[in-house]
């Protein structure tokens, strides 16, 4: 339902970050329903792949949604499986999760009434398959319902395991084969500070991806999306390094999982119901860490 009255931001000259992660943003979904339990309502939120769902979420001020779109969803039949990627549709179902499930006569449907007179800017990345580099949307580039779920769809689409997404004759794959943390680009928008929400566990670093034949025939395919993916460590450890520079120099809180028990692809509902909350605990918990960091950014 579309909340009434006027929404208001009381947390400036701090960019909310979402990282991605597939299912294991469960976790952050707790961080995402703890902010807005607490009306801790930031002005600037970026996100990519599953962090573009919490961004959206988070603008919207549902933080039930914020918890069903991880956790209930995948009781859906629709959600997809083995059987809809071999129909093409995707092995999480794209056109039914990010059109069908949030209209408004869905099963999840998505306040975006709400998130479009929300003052806060919203900033989504996907990556642009043909071109090998990223490209961020903003508010007034999801002016409607159907705007705005092309590009969380676009941000989410995970090469090989989802339908890729056109937009305006470009094609879109899943942002975080670039880096999948949109730090860069809020540091673009003249950011110095940052809450930066993580779905890696303090001190992860990514592995080179592995030298299979079977996997090297398929990227051959596609030259520009294989240099992306064969380099995408590099760039995601720079940007943890990067981020870990910025904690210690007091610009930035990060959320790191303590208790993440999650792969991208988990769907078993218990599991991911108690991965929700153990992040939800985790925040509250981090909560007067946050507050005093707010504190310094006014």
């Amino acid at each position: 339902m579309d909340n009434a009255g006027k929404l208001e931001c009381n947390v400036r000259d701090c960019a909310l970050i979402f990282e991605g992660g597939g299912m294991r943003a469960c976790y952050t979904a707790g961080f995402v329903s703890m902010l807005l339990e607490h009306s801790l309502h930031f002005n600037y939120v970026a996100g990519i792949s599953a962090g573009a769902s919490h961004a959206v979420n988070y603008l919207s001020r549902d933080y039930v949604r914020a918890r069903r779109s991880f956790t209930d969803i995948v009781q859906d039949p629709s959600f997809g499986d083995v059987s809809s990627w071999l129909k093409g549709e995707g092995y999480f179902n794209a056109n039914y999760i990010y059109s069908q499930l949030p209209s408004q006569d869905g099963a999840l449907p998505f306040d975006f009434g709400t998130f479009d007179r929300n003052p806060a800017e919203c900033v989504i990345g996907a990556f642009l398959r043909y071109h090998g580099r990223m490209v961020y949307w903003y508010k007034r580039d999801m002016k409607t319902f159907e705007d705005l779920s092309l590009r969380v769809r676009a941000s989410s689409s995970v090469p090989y395991l989802m339908p890729e997404t056109v937009i305006d004759e470009q094609v879109y794959v899943d942002g975080g084969l670039h880096v999948g943390i949109p730090l860069e680009i809020a540091e673009e928008d003249g950011f110095e500070r940052f809450v930066i929400v993580l779905t890696r566990e303090r001190g992860f670093r990514l592995d080179p991806l592995p030298a299979i034949r079977i996997v090297n025939r398929v990227l051959d395919r596609h030259p520009i999306e294989k240099q992306a993916l064969m380099t995408r460590h590099l760039r995601y450890n720079q940007s943890l390094e990067r981020i870990e520079r910025l904690e210690k120099e007091g610009k930035a809180f990060v959320f790191y999982p303590e208790a993440i028990d999650l792969s991208m692809m988990d769907r078993d509902r218990e599991k991911l119901l108690s991965q929700y909350l153990a992040g939800h605990e985790q925040a509250t918990k981090e909560l007067p860490r946050l507050l005093s960091f707010l504190e310094d950014t006014k």
